[in-house]
This record gives structure tokens, sequence and C-alpha cells, in this order.
């Protein structure tokens, strides 16, 4: 038994000692690793972006009652628009906020509205309204007000840059994720029970890999309206091989050996 633990306790050593040397190693990268850390703050800031970059008012206090538009903007709370006729704004659809910001500024009124640091929405464009009544212009430069200037309909391209950013990583990640788990589960099962089993899904993967997938993409893309989990699924189907031939490889490779 003493010869068990002592044996675990050394095993447990050298890989803590692996993970430690693997993450030193990492930290002397300095660009890598302070680039890591600023990307994950970054990503993490992301899941709060309706409370940072949107048109929509964090706070609205009207006839003494308060209003919170801005988080209905995350998925999980369930949404609610609020018509600019419920705060006496004589607007079309959707209470523009920052107009009735400036409007009861104005009128020194006692209702008042609290917009996120950049009150900017990425879908938001001129659209068919007059450019000076929303404060949209097509085409403008960056400013102080649009850092990032304006695209051809009106729309902020820095609110469109942020909330770009967190759809492309999370978009990543996921992949990442799913790649690697059927990787390793078909790749794993080939490698560990080998034989018929192997030679099926060779013969599997093989005809799978001769097709065109630029087509196979295309064909899907034009009968299915193209979503966020559509475009993670195609790149699924094309991307898993390599990862199942890597762990296919390994697990060839350690039941070579004396200890398994």
């Amino acid at each position: 038994m003493i010869f068990k633990k002592k044996k675990q306790e050394n095993f447990q050593d050298i890989s803590l000692s692996i993970y430690k040397k693997r993450w030193l190693k990492f930290k002397m990268m300095k660009r890598g690793y302070y680039s890591f850390f600023i990307i994950t703050i970054l990503y993490l800031l992301s899941w709060f972006l309706p409370l940072l970059v949107n048109s929509k008012a964090l706070i609205v206090k009207h006839e003494g009652e308060y209003y919170f538009p801005a988080i209905h903007s995350f998925a999980l709370i369930p949404g609610r628009i609020f018509m600019g006729n419920e705060f006496g704004q004589d607007v079309p659809g959707e209470a523009n906020y920052r107009l009735l910001q400036k409007k009861w500024y104005d009128e020194n009124s006692d209702n008042w509205i609290l917009m996120p640091p950049y009150p900017f929405d990425p879908l938001e464009g001129v659209g068919s309204q007059d450019n000076a009544r929303w404060g949209l212009k097509m085409y403008s430069p960056p400013s102080s007000q649009h850092w990032f200037g304006t695209d051809d309909t009106g729309r902020d391209v820095f609110s469109r840059l942020v909330y770009a950013f967190n759809i492309s990583i999370t978009f990543a990640l996921i992949l990442a994720v799913l790649n690697y788990a059927i990787g390793i589960a078909i790749g794993g099962a080939m490698g560990y029970y080998g034989g018929k089993f192997d030679l099926f899904f060779q013969r599997i993967i093989e005809i799978w890999g001769t097709l065109p997938m630029l087509f196979v993409i295309i064909i899907i893309a034009s009968i299915i309206r193209p979503t966020f989990f559509l475009l993670i699924f195609i790149y699924i189907i094309v991307n898993w091989i390599g990862m199942t031939y890597l762990m296919r490889a390994e697990f060839y490779r350690e039941k070579a050996k004396d200890y398994v």
C-alpha cells in the first residue's frame, strides 16, 4: 500500500511538473501570454455588450416608473419592445432613446434616461427615416460620436465589430470543442478496437474525404437557410477527419507499449 501511494504521488509530481513547465514556457512568450489575457478579458466583457454598446436605454424613468429596456437584449431574458408612444414620443415603432433623452434634457423634465457608454446598435441603420432625425448618416467618417464611422446604410461600424468579435470567438470555441469531441470519440474507438471496426471507419472516412466539400456546402446552404448552428455543422462535417486520424494513431501507439 505504501509503495502504491508513493508511486501515485511520484506520478502526480511528474504530471504537475510537466504542466508547470508548459505554463512557464508559455509565460516566457510575452506577446502570446499578454494577448491571451487581453482576448480572454475582452471576450468575457463581450457577453455584457447589451449594457455597454446598445441603442436601448439602461434605465428609463417616466412618470415615476422605471423601465430597463437594455436587459431585454440578453438571450436568456424574454424580449420586449418599448414603443415610442409609451413614453410620449412621436415616432413609429420602437422608442428612440437617444432622441428621447435629448428631448427630456432640453425640456428640463423630471423624466430621465441612462444610456449605455456607447449608445449605438449594430443593426440600427438609417432605413427610410430622415437622417437628421435619427442622428445617423450614411458613409459617415470616424468621429467622437461614431468611433469607426458608419457604413452604406448608416449602421455604426464600431458596434458591429464588437458584436462580431463575440460571435466569431464563440463560433471558434464551439467548433474546436465539437471537432475535438468527435475526433477523439471516433479516432479513439478506431485505435482501441482496431480490426474490422477500424477498416470500416477508414473506408467511410476515405469516401467522405473525396467528396467535393465546397459543392456540398453550397448545396446545403442553398436548401437550408444559413444560421449560426448550420455554419458550425457545415464546418464540423469538413474538419473532423484530421483529428480522427491523429487520435487513431495515438491510440495505436499507446496500445503497443508494455504497460497496456
